[in-house]
């Protein structure tokens, strides 16, 4: 009996054996298709990595490698008008990858649930691009860019149109953005050479580097440091609990921070600037109309002014060795004369006001505990 039972165990192994390595044997598929001129790239994934490469010519070829023998029906590639689609839906074969090489005049619209997207070359036409937790890379876009991941690092060269970019918490790096920027990413870092237009950026907890801003900036972290070029128009910057740097700006500027230092230069509009400690530097040339403050709860306070300016600035702080006489002034230092000083006994606070020529634009100047000081620019 055990001599007759033997070769049927065996026989049953094989076959059980035979059909695993059926079902994990893996294969590839390719496919070629002309296109024209701005026709589109659609690609739909339920895992796996895309990798395409851009050139000349109007020849689209694609090779879709590791599938698993029994999700080999999940895969089609075809085209349709002025469209070539792909799309797999297969959940088994973990190591899937599409590689295309293509005409950079192609639109792309690319997704994956899981996967990395490279582009390496530039592209001519538009970039919607999206992938459930990999990282997106490419080089230049010459249309518009959507591009989103639910976690990794997005990273490209310019982009000539408008660019809607976000992750979950990866990193942002980008060139030149020539349209309109909307960026955000739920805690890395985000660094972008310059905008052209206006730009709204965030950050859940990272830092922010920007250079100029050709309209008006939108600009948040929860909690890093920001460094920002020259604004061309309104600005809106504040963070958590970072420093904050802007080189220059023309509009209206709302700047604060939660507990960090201020650095503001070059700036021709007005300012309303707020940290809760930390100190404060501004740069302001007034229009003698506006209304500027700037406050700080602990720290110190630097303004810059021209001589020639048509303004009224308020200064005051508390004095922790109140005295009652001029030495209380030592507290607030200017290159200009005072026109008014106040002293409040009870809460050992001073406030001076001087009238530049005339006087003007409202500027306010105070800190509770810190030194101010007004000083002409130069």
């Amino acid at each position: 009996m055990k001599k007759k039972l033997f070769p049927l165990i065996l026989t049953t192994l094989v076959v059980v054996l035979s059909l695993v390595i059926s079902l994990n044997a893996q294969t590839s598929k390719e496919a070629k298709f002309d296109v024209g001129k701005g026709d589109l790239l659609d690609v739909s994934l339920s895992q796996g990595n895309i990798d395409i490469t851009t050139g000349s010519g109007s020849e689209v070829n694609v090779l879709a490698k590791n599938i698993k023998e029994n999700e080999m029906k999940l895969l089609t590639m075809e085209k349709k008008g002025s469209r070539i689609e792909i799309v797999f839906k297969g959940e088994d074969s973990d190591d899937f990858e599409l590689l295309l090489t293509i005409p950079s005049s192609l639109n792309l619209d690319l997704s994956t649930g899981g996967g990395n997207v490279i582009v390496n070359g530039d592209l001519s036409g538009d970039a919607d691009v999206s992938t459930g937790g990999g990282n997106i890379t490419a080089k230049a876009i010459n249309g518009t860019a959507d591009l989103s991941t639910g976690g990794g690092n997005i990273k490209t060269g310019d982009i000539n149109g408008n660019a809607d970019i976000s992750t979950g918490g990866g990193e942002i790096k980008i060139d030149i953005i020539n349209g309109v920027a909307d960026l955000s990413t739920g805690g890395g870092n985000i660094y972008i050479t310059s905008v052209n237009s206006s730009a709204d950026i965030s950050t859940g907890g990272g830092n922010i580097n920007v250079g100029d801003v050709g309209g008006k900036a939108d600009i948040s972290t929860g909690g890093g440091n920001i460094n920002v070029g020259n604004v061309g128009g309104k600005a809106d910057i504040s963070t958590g609990g970072g420093n904050i740097n802007l080189e220059s700006a023309e509009g209206k500027i709302d700047v604060s921070t939660g507990a960090g230092n201020i650095s503001l230069k070059n700036i021709s509009g007005f300012v309303d600037a707020s940290t809760g400690a930390g100190d404060i530097y501004a740069e302001l040339i007034p229009d003698g109309k506006t209304h500027s403050e700037l406050t700080t709860g602990i720290g110190d306070i630097e303004l810059r002014i021209p001589g020639s300016a048509n303004a009224t600035i308020i200064a005051s702080t508390s004095v922790t060795m109140w005295s009652g006489d001029d030495s209380d002034l030592e507290s607030i230092k200017s290159d200009f004369e005072p026109s008014n000083v106040k002293r409040n006994r009870e809460n050992k606070s001073i406030e001076v006001t001087y009238v530049l020529n005339g006087g003007g634009s409202k500027i306010e100047i105070s800190t509770g505990m810190g030194e101010i000081q007004i000083r002409k620019l130069k």
